[in-house]
């Protein structure tokens, strides 16, 4: 079994490779790992994922009726989710982050349109579920769509990945981000005239390469 020190270097690394890849910016987002049978690691709220410390790791018990004292930092306000995830899947970390593009693609369209070979193989059909503020108020919408697939769409928020370690919980995200670039890119090939739609995806594309 891993150290809680192993662990925390884990979530540290995990994160700033999120905010090296433009998966995140500022303090979006937010990351947990196991902790046995009874404890998670999960980052504080405000914690900026691309610049943490041991310090902004919170460890929390899954049972916890009460968030941890006023005086100790607060642990991410998408705890109730991440604790449900662990309460019904074996997973071992979890990966919430907002690719810039993903975000994007299905703010207008409802589902992934596959357009390479790999990307049906490694991603199969990505659920895509709505919420109705900027935290998760609906968790068990989450908990039905991960039953589907280890990697859920949150409709103008982000993305959930669950997986047995960071890399692999990373991969689809990855994927996913790659795939929407992809599609994004054929569609500006494919007509000699942008539509609103088309413009704006093209303003995400040349902000990222520049």
């Amino acid at each position: 079994m891993k150290s809680e020190k192993q662990i925390k270097k884990e979530i540290i690394a995990i994160g700033k490779r999120l905010f090296d890849q433009g998966l995140i910016c500022a303090r979006a987002g937010n990351l947990s790992a196991r902790l046995g049978k009874k404890n998670i690691f999960i980052t504080a709220t405000g914690a900026a994922l691309g610049d943490l410390k041991n310090s902004d790791i919170v460890k929390v018990s899954l049972e916890a009726k009460a968030r941890p004292h006023a005086s100790k930092k607060q642990p991410s306000s998408e705890l109730l989710l991440h604790s449900l995830i662990y309460k019904n899947f074996p997973a071992k970390t979890v990966i919430h982050c907002h690719p810039p593009l993903v975000n994007a693609y299905f703010a207008v369209f409802k589902s992934l349109k596959a357009l390479t070979f790999e990307t049906r193989f490694y991603l199969k059909e990505v659920p895509v579920v709505r919420q109705k503020s900027l935290t998760v108020t609906n968790p068990q919408e989450v908990i039905r769509a991960l039953k589907k697939n280890s990697l859920v769409v949150v409709k103008n928020h982000g993305v959930f990945s669950m997986a047995e370690d960071f890399k692999r919980g990373l991969y689809p995200i990855e994927i996913l981000q790659e795939a929407v670039k992809v599609v994004a890119v054929a569609k500006l090939f494919k007509k000699a005239s942008l539509d609103k739609i088309d413009r704006e995806i093209k303003k995400c594309l040349l902000a990222k390469k520049n």
